[in-house]
């Protein structure tokens, strides 16, 4: 799966709900009223149980039941998230440890970043006519930005992308214009740096916080900064700059993943393997690989998913039906029950554990690394 994954540019989209739905439940209390079952400053995951949607900390403890009818929620450590619940039609935000923040009207907010959430508003243009706006709401739920924009994005890094006509700037968490509207796209700031393209039908380049132009359009797709390094495009192949624009490698490669702790997964002349930010392979035998976090990266030698160390090791051999990067303690894996084409999503843990489901809920015959 990771090997299919050739990246292209990572632009900024209207990431405005990434709620799950599943049916409405007749559940009106409000979230932290019962339903937290202990307080946790780990980062949360979420879980499916029945249709429905809870938390559980890095131990596998349910830190938020699943009586939920969707949910959102960054996926950073120490980020708030929020839980809906569709018969009430509101949805509640809760921390990191699970107290509740505030409620919203469902659906109405997205999720915080950098304690900004976007919302949207009908107002009266001066034509008389209705239109929606966006805005941004603060994290107890009280509008921090009016919605005067066509279009707005997430904040990163404190800053946010923002329409007001055709085209884009940025503006801080106070609303305050940082960067001019002056780009046709946009993207997040990663490590002090985000993509845009001055003209529609343009090149790619760079610009800092405050708006100055480090890298000069020249890229026909271009990714965030991570590890130092950014994967560019260029007449057909992938290649890795550094913030100086500089090559680290020229565009070779077929596929390109992110770095991460000094390595990245590649494809080249049909071979895939992880190379250094000198270019030379350090690790190769598999035909999928990912992220590493923590010294861990998943990976494939064929059919299955296990996760090596840094030195190419497994850890964890080869039985996963799929497996994510770790993010925090646990990494999202798939599990296949046997004989079937069931799948079952779970939690493992750095020592191979899986945290989620628990043992006892587990099908006879499914591997148990």
């Amino acid at each position: 799966m990771f090997k299919k994954l050739a990246l292209t540019l990572l632009m900024t989209t209207m990431v405005f709900s990434a709620s799950v739905a599943g049916p409405s439940q007749d559940k009106t209390q409000a979230a932290g009223a019962g339903t937290v079952q202990a307080k946790t400053a780990d980062p949360l995951y979420p879980i499916e149980v029945n249709g429905k949607y809870g938390f559980i900390n890095g131990k596998g403890t349910v830190v938020i039941e699943a009586v939920y009818d969707g949910y959102g929620y960054s996926g950073v450590p120490g980020g708030t998230l929020y839980v809906e619940d569709h018969a009430a039609k509101k949805q509640y935000y809760l921390s990191s440890a699970g107290t509740k923040l505030f409620e919203y009207k469902l659906r109405d907010a997205g999720i915080l970043y950098n304690d900004r959430a976007l919302y949207t508003a009908k107002i009266q243009l001066a034509s008389g006519a209705t239109a929606t706006r966006y805005g941004y709401i603060d994290n107890q739920g009280k509008v921090a930005i009016q919605p005067f924009y066509v279009r707005a994005f997430n904040f990163s890094e404190g800053l946010a992308s923002v329409n007001v006509g055709k085209a884009s700037g940025y503006i801080n968490t106070k609303g305050k214009l940082i960067i001019p509207y002056r780009y046709s796209s946009t993207s997040d700031f990663s490590e002090g740096m985000a993509v845009v393209k001055l003209a529609v039908g343009g090149k790619y380049g760079y610009i800092d916080t405050t708006g100055k132009l480090r890298i000069t359009p020249r890229y026909d797709h271009a990714t965030l900064f991570s590890d130092g390094a950014a994967v560019v495009y260029v007449n057909g192949k992938y290649g890795y700059i550094d913030k100086a624009g500089k090559y680290l490698m020229k565009p070779q490669f077929s596929m390109a993943q992110p770095f991460s702790e000094g390595l990245a997964f590649v494809e080249r002349n049909g071979v895939s393997f992880y190379i250094n930010k000198k270019g030379a392979k350090v690790i190769q035998g598999f035909t999928a690989g990912g992220l590493f976090k923590g010294g861990l990266a998943p990976a494939s030698p064929g059919q299955r998913y296990g996760y090596i160390n840094t030195s190419g090791r497994y850890v964890v051999k080869p039985q996963l039906y799929w497996a994510d990067s770790f993010k925090g303690e646990l990494a999202e894996i798939t599990l296949l029950v046997p004989d079937t084409r069931e799948e079952i999503r779970g939690y493992m843990n750095r020592s191979g554990a899986i945290v989620w489901p628990p043992a006892s809920e587990l099908p006879g015959g499914v591997v148990k690394p």
